[in-house]
């Protein structure tokens, strides 16, 4: 947080281009801690503009005909990239960041603060984010566009590749007596704690439609 705070400090008003750099050098330094190691999707100019579009930050300011962006704006970038990392859809986070001063918005970068937004739908998104990461990488503006809780955006994600000729591998863990969680090797574990509390919810739904369909059988 120095070198934001030093930042702040100066005042700055950013171009596009200049806002883009500062914010791609930033952004390893406040994304969440993950399992493995993953590649960093960086931000370009298409997708601030995009991010604009979608009132997930300002509009910028103007100087003349030129775009000028803020420390501020610096802020709520680095805050929706954040978000979206741990799972969180674009529709679940934009009244959030727009209502943010520069020490909130500072204060969630440092996970200071609770969030008490949700997704629409937990275990759509961890669905969602488990075919995205394995899918082939969609450009930057794709990747970042489907914040959609909607079934239909299932449909829309590529396509998984071909099964694999070589049988995978089950491991088998006991829950209880008479009940088993079944996990194949190539399974994509959940990479933040949010994507793991969708997915037991997503466990809780299933079990709790199957209770309901042995009693009422």
């Amino acid at each position: 947080m120095n070198r934001l705070h030093q930042l702040a400090q100066q005042n700055p008003q950013w171009s596009l281009e200049e806002f883009v750099q500062v914010a791609n050098d930033i952004l390893p330094d406040v994304l969440p801690q993950l399992d493995r190691p993953t590649r960093i999707e960086e931000i370009n100019p298409r997708l601030v503009r995009y991010y604009t579009t979608q009132q997930l930050i300002d509009k910028p300011l103007k100087q003349g005909r030129e775009a000028r962006y803020t420390y501020h704006h610096l802020l709520q970038l680095l805050v929706v990239r954040r978000l979206l990392t741990e799972g969180f859809s674009t529709g679940a986070i934009t009244s959030v960041v727009s209502a943010k001063t520069d020490s909130e918005l500072e204060a969630l970068l440092q996970g200071g603060i609770q969030l008490t937004v949700e997704t629409a739908n937990p275990a759509l998104a961890y669905l969602q984010r488990i075919q995205q990461r394995s899918a082939p990488m969609p450009p930057p503006s794709v990747a970042n566009a489907s914040g959609s809780d909607d079934l239909s955006t299932l449909t829309a994600l590529p396509a998984a590749p071909p099964p694999s000729p070589v049988p995978k591998q089950w491991s088998r863990v006991e829950i209880l007596p008479g009940l088993e969680l079944h996990i194949r090797e190539d399974f994509v574990y959940p990479s933040s704690s949010q994507e793991r509390q969708n997915l037991l919810q997503l466990i809780a739904h299933h079990l709790s439609s199957l209770f309901h369909r042995n009693n009422t059988s």
